[in-house]
Parts: structure tokens; C-alpha cells; sequence
């Protein structure tokens, strides 16, 4: 059978879709063994996840116009590089302050990864096939979501450093990459120079492509430092939970998030895009407050499945939404906007989670921010970007 260079090229995207979920999936079920291992206290911990996040405030935004500008591939084999091969160090690591500095690094490379997926998915792909592909592409991030923190808690469980050895994938993918993947399908921009900045400007600066971005680092914000970096250390504290049972109840939200996100072509031909937003902050209020009233780990199934089922919707929703925002020569620019928002969340949640944890409860952490997510169902309804059809209207 010969493969196509479009099958390639899918493969590509299907891959580094993988591969980028190792840089905070393959992490959380090692945070409990990497706080007593290395003397970090359970404040600062959320800062193993915020080091990788940090860098995505410059190189995101960088990432995504270096790729419009001078061609996807280029910056997806680079950035996959720094990726495993700092990540992969971290097997190494003799303390604390190397760990931090290495995610930092791998940040680095991992700030066009997530971008680069959905990007090439818009070049190569339009319509309805493009949406049932999103869809697809959610759920293989929810079933790495399933897979990957279990095989991590594995892993964990002989010693904390060992899910990093995962990320050393990267370097092959990269090779991959290099051979089989060709940028014939993009549309390069015609502007140069500072015109170009100012064509992105344009369009990033309208309110429907901010409104997605706001709601974009929302969801992030509320899932990421409650039920993905704090999470773990709840059940590790109240329960003295092994790694591999919070592998297993990290992973369960997949079970929901594959459902719905391959159903997200179905739901988007029934339902508005502002209904399956509301429900979504809805269901990741429900699923950072119930936390609190589990009687034990397994009680916490419920409310990592609510969340899986949750973010199978809304993360491709809104990627795609920006997609359709996007001239097709600022397809990266404006996912990397996505993925910078992203980042924000991710930089900033764990933080925020941590700095309430100094003088708080696990069990207020959890209310505060199923009060903040209901907040973002009440925005969704007033959101322009969410009406059908509407564009990026660039000044």
C-alpha cells in the first residue's frame, strides 16, 4: 500500500497532537513523587507546570508568525526538537532548580507544537471535513489524555523522573517531519515586513478573535490548576492515593472527552455554538465542585468524567472557531493566539491554585473555581463570536 503525502502529512498532525500532550499529561502523575523526592513544598509544585507555560507569552506569538512567514515545517521540526530533548534531561535532573529550568526550555519548543496541529489541519483541510477531522483530532487528545497519564502513573510508581523518558518521542517525530511532511497546500502572505504585522494586527485586535481567546484561556484556567495540577495532589493527601490509581482517575475523563469530541460535527449541525459553550463551562463547574463531596478516589471518577466530556467540546470548538476567523495566510498567527491563550491559563492557574493553598482549603480551591467557571457559561451567552457566521471583521 503507498502512502500518500496528504496521509503523510496527517500523520504528522496526528503525531504531534500526541506528542504534545506529554508536556503536562506525562507530568501530573509525577508531581507527588517529584514534591517529597526533591523538597518542593506543595505550594510551589504548580511551578513544574508553570515553567513550561511561561514561555509561550514570547514564543507563541513568534512560533505562529515565523510559520506563516517562513513555512510551517521549518519551525515544527525545530520546536519538536527542543521539546523532547529538554523534556527527555529531565530523567537527570539532580534537584529542583534543573527540573524548573529545563521545563522552561522545553516550553520553548513546545509552544508552536499545539499551534502547528489545527494549523495544518486548516491548510489541508475545509468544510465539513475539516470539523469532523477537528472532532477526530479532540478525541485522540482525549483518549492521550486517558492513555498517557496512566502509562505515566506507571511509571511513576517505579521512580518520579521516569514519564519524562517519554518525551524523548519527540526527537524521532521530528525525523518523520522532516521527510514526509511539505507545505504545498499554504498560502504564504503576500505582505513583508511590517505591513504583515500590521495584516495580523488587523485581525487579532477584533473582538470575535479576543472573545475566543478569552474563553479559550477560560476553560484552561479553571481545569488546569484544580483538576489537573491539584488534583492529583488532593487525592495523594486525602486519600494517599498510589500513582497508578491517580494515573487511572486522571485518565478517566477520556472516556467522556472521545465521545464528545468525535460527536462534535453532530452536535455542531443541532446545537448553537453559544449552547454547547454554556454547557461546557456548566459541566466544568459541576466537575470542580462536586470534588469536594467525594467520599473516596473513586468518587472523584464522576467529576473527572464531567470534565473529559466538558473539554471534548469546547478546546476543538473553539480552535476551529478560530480557523474560521483566520485569512488563510494567518492560519498560524491566529491558533498560535489559541495557543497563547492557552499557555496564559496554564501559566497562571497552577499559581493561582498554589497562592490560595497558602491560606486556603483544597475544598474552597474547588468552589472558587467552579464559581469562576459558571462565570464563563454567563459570558459565553453574550459573546459576538459565538453568532453564526460571523467573521473577524479587521479594522
Amino acid at each position: 500500500m503507498v502512502v500518500t503525502r496528504l496521509q503523510h502529512a496527517t500523520i504528522v498532525i496526528v503525531v504531534i497532537t500526541v506528542v504534545g500532550l506529554f508536556g503536562f499529561q506525562a507530568v501530573s502523575p509525577a508531581l507527588p513523587g517529584m514534591r517529597d523526592a526533591l523538597d518542593i513544598s506543595t505550594q510551589n509544585i504548580g511551578w513544574v507546570m508553570t515553567a513550561y507555560a511561561i514561555p509561550a507569552f514570547i514564543f507563541v506569538p513568534l512560533a505562529g508568525l515565523w510559520a506563516d512567514r517562513y513555512g510551517k515545517k521549518i519551525v515544527l521540526i525545530v520546536s519538536l526538537l527542543i521539546y523532547g530533548i529538554a523534556g527527555g534531561l529531565i530523567v537527570h535532573a539532580p534537584d529542583a532548580m534543573t527540573v524548573f529550568i529545563l521545563r522552561f526550555i522545553q516550553g520553548i519548543g513546545g509552544s508552536a507544537i499545539i499551534t502547528l496541529n489545527y494549523a495544518l489541519l486548516g491548510d489541508l483541510f475545509t468544510g465539513p471535513t475539516r470539523t469532523r477531522l477537528a472532532g477526530w483530532l479532540g478525541a485522540i487528545q482525549n483518549v492521550g489524555s486517558s492513555a498517557v497519564p496512566i502509562l505515566a502513573g506507571a511509571l511513576a510508581t517505579v521512580a518520579w523522573y521516569w514519564p519524562f523518558a517519554m518525551l524523548w518521542i519527540a526527537v524521532p517525530s521530528a525525523i518523520h517531519a522532516l521527510f514526509y511532511l511539505d507545505e504545498t497546500n499554504e498560502q504564504k502572505p503576500t505582505a513583508k515586513g511590517g505591513a504583515f504585522l500590521g495584516h495580523a494586527w488587523t485581525h487579532l485586535a477584533s473582538r470575535p478573535v479576543v472573545e475566543t481567546l478569552i474563553m479559550t484561556g477560560g476553560f484552561i484556567f479553571v481545569g488546569f490548576g484544580a483538576l489537573i495540577t491539584y488534583l492529583p495532589l488532593y487525592m495523594k493527601d486525602t486519600f494517599n492515593a498510589p500513582e497508578i490509581l491517580i494515573g487511572v482517575v486522571m485518565g478517566a475523563r477520556a472516556i467522556s472527552g472521545v465521545f464528545m469530541a468525535a460527536m462534535l460535527a453532530w452536535a455542531e449541525a443541532r446545537f448553537s455554538q453559544r449552547s454547547l459553550a454554556a454547557v461546557s463551562f456548566v459541566g466544568m463547574a459541576v466537575s470542580s465542585g462536586i470534588v469536594p463531596f467525594a467520599p473516596n478516589i473513586w468518587g472523584l471518577l464522576a467529576s473527572s468524567i464531567i470534565y473529559g466530556a466538558a473539554f471534548g467540546i469546547v478546546r476543538p470548538m473553539l480552535q476551529l472557531k478560530l480557523l474560521d476567523l483566520s485569512p488563510p495566510d494567518l492560519r498560524t498567527t491566529l491558533s498560535s493566539a489559541g495557543t497563547f491563550a492557552l499557555r496564559v491559563g496554564q501559566a497562571i492557574s497552577p499559581v493561582a491554585a498554589g497562592a490560595y493553598l497558602a491560606f486556603g482549603t483544597y475544598e474552597g480551591m474547588y468552589f472558587l473555581f467552579a464559581v469562576i467557571a459558571l462565570g464563563f457559561a454567563v459570558y459565553s451567552f453574550w459573546a459576538k463570536c459565538l453568532q453564526p457566521g460571523i467573521k473577524s471583521e479587521p479594522k
